[in-house]
């Protein structure tokens, strides 16, 4: 028989407004040929946008609809589509085609992340060439697409992109004045589409500046807009009144409960950003300093310990912040098995682990032998207890992180943790385990084998995220290779005990990784957003240097004595490097006639809500 004759009917019941007539969606294939891949959408019988490219297979692109809104928009900085009104514009067909290509190429990752998507690469390059020209009208719509795309780049790892458009969105942001209050006239539910836009690019920026003043371009004090409210209140446009960012403590209290998991996201990520500025870093890749106390430190090679004040007032700070979350968000085993099989323990456990990492990112300079520490000349002079204290604390909050993430294994569903900021802590915890195992044991020898089961569980809790993301998969390469490594350290150090009396198992595990890491640059911030950048950029430095050198002697038509200007590195579009992507005149160019206006409602996030200075009245 011959396969490619079968077709299976599409349900009915699964295909809503078959009949519809719009320009967005007209109508779609009624039939899946069985030969073909599932994941793999039809090229045929589409009149969704014949620019676009998208399949008209309706289920297929409810699939990935759903997948975005159940797997990616459950991360608090990613929660900043309104879900009712975006799937309510998909079934009546009147959806931005745009959108809908950003939203299937963002979900397609969740729904077959090890399948050769080439489609999704199609898109991409189409989103890109559509959606720069539109940001010169700078409204809401737009900036929505471009955090998209953001997201987008951010899924892909790629970093340059990522780094240019986040900057990008923030400007816009502050032109069209998204850092304060709309006016009083204007519906909720479009306030707070307002609101989470905002602040999704505030967290964004905060991830992507890594605690560097230089490199921050929505500071705190001008964040003039109220932080999220409740999920529920934003998914069935229930009003509340929320507080901003910069709020006392009395008057945090009286309306705590009515901010969701985004808004103390945002509020626990300006925290994290005075941790990451004011704990003396060494970032001798970066040379950046972010205030007078990290300038002091590292500039004046001061002693970490005169700036004990300061850090101590920012565990407080961490304190006061997890004693403010209403009693439902505590870190508490019911309220973790209340919400194990439902979309919110993406949000709470991302929630908890980072005021974990927050601590660990407070104490960690005092960690010998890494990055991140002080220099050991410097160590020598900082008094034992404190460092013995700083460590201590480091490596309680890493094993708490461990009990967090065994407790959520244990009782909950670990498809719905989609965030891959978690392998980034999971990496950086498990640095902090191999390093502070058994500094700290206070008389009591440590056991090894509970070591061991904590990187295990470590690597269990990426098993998932590894299948989704490729940065993810690396952690996950890099932590078993190190339990591999104790391995091999624990055969040597049984058979050479009577040598090693007086070093722990985990000491000369440490060492053999020290004599390691002093070629790779050992680091617990490793796989972080900066390093991945500075790597990038490392790696090209060469390159650029020849380039840009011929590329003047190409201009000026003067080359250097004794020198030969190759024809495949001149300033000519059609002929780029071979390592390098230039722009084309068409990426400019491009215009498309489409209908980009969505369909009329006053709650509708994809519209304008008002002129963009309309605000410079209310404000």
């Amino acid at each position: 028989m011959d396969l490619s004759q079968i077709t299976v009917p599409v349900l009915p019941t699964a295909v809503p407004n078959a009949h519809a007539t719009s320009s967005t969606l007209a109508h779609f294939p009624k039939t899946r040929d069985v030969t073909q891949p599932v994941y793999e959408p039809k090229r045929h019988g589409t009149n969704l946008n014949i620019n676009m490219d998208l399949p008209g297979d309706k289920v297929f692109l409810e699939s990935h609809v759903n997948a975005y809104f159940g797997s990616f928009s459950t991360i608090p900085q990613y929660a900043f589509l309104h879900k009712a009104t975006f799937l309510r514009a998909f079934h009546h067909d009147t959806v931005d085609p745009l959108f809908l290509r950003c939203v299937c190429g963002i979900s397609s990752r969740f729904l077959q992340p090890q399948s050769d998507n080439t489609y999704v690469s199609s898109w991409l390059q189409d989103v890109e060439a559509q959606i720069f020209p539109r940001l010169g009208d700078m409204k809401v719509q737009n900036l929505q697409l471009l955090l998209l795309l953001i997201c987008w780049y951010s899924l892909e790892r790629k970093i340059s992109n990522m780094w240019t458009a986040s900057a990008m969105a923030a400007r816009i942001a502050y032109g069209i004045r998204l850092n304060y209050e709309a006016p009083g006239n204007v519906p909720f539910l479009s306030k707070e589409v307002r609101r989470r836009l905002m602040w999704s690019i505030f967290m964004l920026d905060k991830y992507y500046a890594g605690g560097f003043g230089e490199l921050t371009l929505c500071n705190a004090e001008t964040m003039h807009v109220n932080l999220p409210c409740e999920e529920r209140n934003f998914e069935l446009d229930i009003p509340v009144t929320t507080f901003p960012l910069n709020t006392s403590p009395s008057q945090t209290c009286k309306s705590v409960s009515d901010i969701g998991i985004m808004g103390h996201m945002s509020r626990l990520v300006q925290i994290r950003h005075e941790v990451l500025a004011y704990v003396p870093e060494m970032h001798s890749k970066y040379h950046l300093t972010s205030n007078r106390v990290t300038k002091q430190i590292i500039t004046n090679k001061a002693n970490p310990y005169d700036s004990r004040s300061e850090i101590q007032a920012l565990s407080t700070k961490l304190q006061m912040f997890i004693a403010s979350l209403p009693a439902h968000l505590q870190n508490t085993l019911p309220n973790l098995l209340s919400r194990a099989y439902t979309s919110d323990i993406c949000g709470y456990v991302g929630l908890h682990t980072l005021w974990h990492q927050c601590h660990c990112d407070l104490y960690r300079f005092m960690i010998p032998g890494i990055r991140e520490s002080i220099p050991e000349y410097i160590l020598r002079t900082v008094p034992t207890s404190y460092a013995d204290e700083c460590r201590r604390l480091c490596l309680h909050y890493a094993n708490e992180m461990c009990k967090l993430w065994t407790e959520t294994m244990r009782e909950a569903d670990m498809s719905r943790i989609t965030d891959q900021a978690m392998g980034i802590y999971a990496y950086q915890c498990a640095n902090i385990l191999i390093n502070l195992w058994d500094l700290d044991s206070q008389g009591c020898k440590p056991s090894d084998c509970e070591l061991r089961r904590s990187l295990a569980g470590i690597v269990g809790l990426l098993e998932r995220l590894a299948g989704i993301y490729p940065i993810v998969a690396e952690i996950k390469s890099e932590i078993k290779s190190l339990i591999d490594n104790l391995d091999i350290v624990t055969t040597f150090y049984t058979s050479h005990s009577h040598t090693l009396y007086q070093q722990s198992l985990t000491a000369t595990w440490r060492a053999s990784l020290r004599q390691h890491g002093t070629q790779e640059g050992q680091t617990t911030s490793r796989f972080s957003l900066l390093e991945s950048l500075h790597n990038q950029n490392k790696s090209e430095e060469s390159h650029t240097e020849d380039t840009d050198t011929v590329n003047i002697a190409a201009d000026t038509h003067l080359p250097g004595a004794g020198t030969t200007v190759e024809t495949t590195y001149c300033l000519d579009v059609s002929q780029p490097p071979p390592s390098e992507e230039l722009v084309t005149d068409d990426f400019w160019s491009t215009t498309l006639n489409l209908d980009f206006d969505c369909y009329d409602t006053r709650v509708d996030p994809f519209c304008r809500v008002f002129e963009d200075w309309a605000l410079a009245d209310d404000s």
